[in-house]
């Protein structure tokens, strides 16, 4: 998916929301100006998580913080741990546990301080069950039933968690999988990295594999792109969560996307309103 236009004010908004949470507004005009050069050098047909490599890579020179969410990140991991146990038992409660824990996890995809303002987790989980937009789970559990690997691209902090109760849920429905999950490798927004993952307790599920997506820069994905291509080819099933991953990914066939719309571009991209639940299998190109 390539950056609308829409994207541009948003990622001046992204760094300003940034400063506020590291208590350094009186450099907004000097990360803005920075930024605004950088966009005006980059290729437009890029990405939209492409070019906020390179906005976050200016936020860490400017600032010398590497991660101005570091502190909102924990709190959404404790939050979201406080409610596990409650969560695993509407799952292990429910008609259809896997369907269950798929719709949770993608609730979790509410915690996005990329694209809102204020996050309201409770009532996300609350609407979870409503019909997603564009639902293709069975093709997912069909897949999910045939893969013996899994590859799933992590989104948020806090959302990991429900993450961490899908993978789980999958493994004691259909049996042992080599699970691989990948994060970032360095912070972007409230993005989900090694530390995340460590203190969602990811890191305790049996046989897991954790990757991390280079993130520092443009220069290192593009660095790195055909490595991460190779992990996608050599997993028999790819979930990613979240609009980031949508779209970073979403022009390589066959990966599944769980995601809530929180944004024009995106609910334009899939032709459903802002606000909606989706699953969709990426179709070739």
């Amino acid at each position: 998916m390539r950056m609308a236009l829409d994207c541009v004010p948003c990622y001046l908004r992204q760094c300003l929301r940034a400063l506020n949470f590291a208590g350094m507004q009186q450099l907004g005009e000097d990360v803005l100006r920075k930024v605004m050069e950088r966009l005006l050098e980059l290729d437009w047909t890029l990405t939209p998580m492409e070019v906020g490599f390179e906005v976050y890579r200016i936020l860490r020179e400017v600032t010398g913080i590497d991660d101005p969410y570091a502190e909102v990140k924990s709190r959404s991991n404790e939050l979201a741990l406080s409610m596990l146990p409650q969560l695993r038992e509407l799952v292990k409660s429910s008609h259809n546990a896997l369907r269950t824990a798929v719709l949770v996890s993608v609730a979790g995809n509410a915690l996005d301080y990329g694209a809102l303002e204020k996050v309201d987790l409770r009532k996300a989980l609350e609407q979870a069950f409503q019909k997603p937009a564009i639902d293709m789970y069975s093709e997912l559990e069909e897949e999910l039933r045939a893969a013996e690997s899994m590859l799933l691209f992590a989104d948020n902090a806090g959302e990991i968690v429900f993450d961490k109760l899908m993978i789980e849920v999958i493994l004691e429905e259909l049996g042992p999988k080599h699970v691989t999950l990948v994060v970032r490798s360095t912070p972007i927004i409230n993005d989900a990295t090694l530390r995340d993952a460590v203190e969602a307790g990811l890191t305790r599920i049996p046989y897991i594999r954790i990757l991390e997506l280079p993130s520092s820069s443009l220069a290192e994905y593009e660095e790195h792109k055909q490595e991460v291509i190779k992990w996608i080819e050599e997993s028999d099933i790819v979930i990613a969560k979240g609009q980031a991953n949508y779209e970073l990914l979403s022009g390589i066939e066959g990966v599944f996307f769980l995601l809530k719309v929180k944004c024009q571009p995106i609910a334009r991209e899939l032709l459903v309103p802002v606000g909606s639940t989706v699953i969709k299998r990426s179709k070739s190109f």
